[in-house]
């Protein structure tokens, strides 16, 4: 099916409502502007595969609800992105994920793996890569683009089956289930303008008054852009605010002098510019943004990272999980951070909670704690932990 109007596309959400699951896939394209432009979505319900065309389709609300809607299951492959895109249409977050990348990982196919990767090594069939970079926006769409649109969502639902049956079996459903719950966080989402300013490369180098000149900018940025729907990159680059968060311009002057602020820059944005200088160099000291400096980690707390890092990755390839799904470097130093400070309890530690808490974070503790010796089976070649 190719839908082209609201009324198919209202009679496929009936059925996937009706049926309790849906596949789906978003296909966007977002050099250009400000919100990612929504160029196709493609759904899955039983065995009738379909594509809608946002570019003619003015209302896909009954696909918006059905994505909002805790009674249907929404199955997609590495989601994040595509949960943003309709986020951006709705304004809502989703609910009931079922994220296939992400079930790979939890039952030992390996990290990040792509879909068609995914659905040779479980359904045995090789897909075509030639559209992946495809121009989504334009129009007609080629068979191949069809085709390649449609396979996207065609497999879902026999990857979700597989999948789910593997994690039932392995008892991990708990685990998914509680992974595909942060999609529902509508936090995740949302932009913050006065906190932007702390995603900029390099901006942490810059001092207390030069972060609250980049605060102003950062904010100032993201407002160009949205109103001339530009990304805000095109704006301005990082360096270049960074650069003018650095050196505080005070004066059209000044500003001629900074490296790669073209005439047309100048022309449209120095008094805008200026403006949010003054401003960041108004903000009083105490009220001024902090570098986000990582703590200094002393000699002992570097030992004890590398050796928790080891028993990490002893405890990850026991369960065939890859390291990367359970935790990263910053959880560890955090953990040992903290358990030196006697600040440690689940709320502030990642590693403590939930499934991961129950997997590898206490067996971690317990090291740390010294209630298990750790130790090489010279017979089975496995790390053992075993408790004192």
């Amino acid at each position: 099916m190719y839908i082209r109007t609201a009324a198919p596309l209202r009679h496929l959400c009936q059925q996937a409502e009706a049926a309790g699951q849906l596949a789906l896939d978003v296909e966007f394209i977002r050099e250009h502007s400000y919100i990612p432009k929504l160029a196709l979505i493609q759904i899955a319900v039983g065995d009738q595969c379909a594509i809608i065309d946002p570019l003619e389709v003015e209302d896909i609300s009954p696909l918006l609800d059905l994505v909002a809607s805790p009674h249907t299951l929404k199955i997609l492959h590495a989601a994040s992105q595509d949960m943003e895109v309709l986020y951006w249409r709705s304004g809502t977050a989703p609910a009931r994920i079922f994220d296939t990348q992400i079930a790979a990982a939890m039952v030992g196919l390996g990290e990040q793996l792509a879909y068609g990767n995914l659905v040779e090594r479980l359904i045995g069939v090789s897909l075509s890569k030639e559209e992946s970079y495809s121009a989504w926006l334009q129009r007609p769409l080629s068979d191949s683009q069809i085709e390649y649109a449609l396979n996207d969502v065609r497999y879902l639902p026999s990857l979700h089956a597989i999948l789910a049956s593997r994690l039932h079996s392995m008892n991990r459903t708990h685990w998914a289930t509680e992974e595909f719950r942060k999609f529902e966080t509508i936090e995740r989402y949302q932009r913050d303008p006065r906190t932007l300013f702390r995603r900029i490369r390099r901006g942490n180098n810059l001092s207390p008054v030069g972060l609250a000149i980049l605060r102003e900018l950062a904010d100032w940025r993201d407002r160009e852009a949205r109103e001339r729907d530009k990304p805000p990159g095109t704006i301005l680059h990082d360096e270049q605010l960074v650069d003018i968060a650095r050196k505080a311009p005070r004066t059209l002057s000044d500003l001629q002098r900074l490296r790669g602020l073209s005439s047309r820059v100048l022309e449209r944005s120095a008094e805008d510019l200026l403006s949010m200088v003054e401003r960041g160099l108004a903000v009083a000291e105490h009220e001024r943004p902090q570098p986000m400096r990582g703590h200094r980690q002393t000699q002992t707390e570097k030992v004890m990272v590398r050796f928790l890092d080891a028993c990490l990755k002893a405890l990850c390839a026991r369960e065939k999980l890859p390291v990367s799904t359970v935790a990263n470097r910053n959880d560890l130093e955090s953990l040992v951070r903290r358990y030196r400070q006697g600040r440690l309890a689940i709320s502030n530690s990642p590693l403590l909670e939930g499934w991961r808490g129950s997997l590898v974070g206490q067996e971690l503790l317990d090291v740390l704690e010294g209630r298990v010796s750790v130790a090489l089976d010279p017979t089975t070649g496995d790390v053992k932990f075993t408790p004192q």
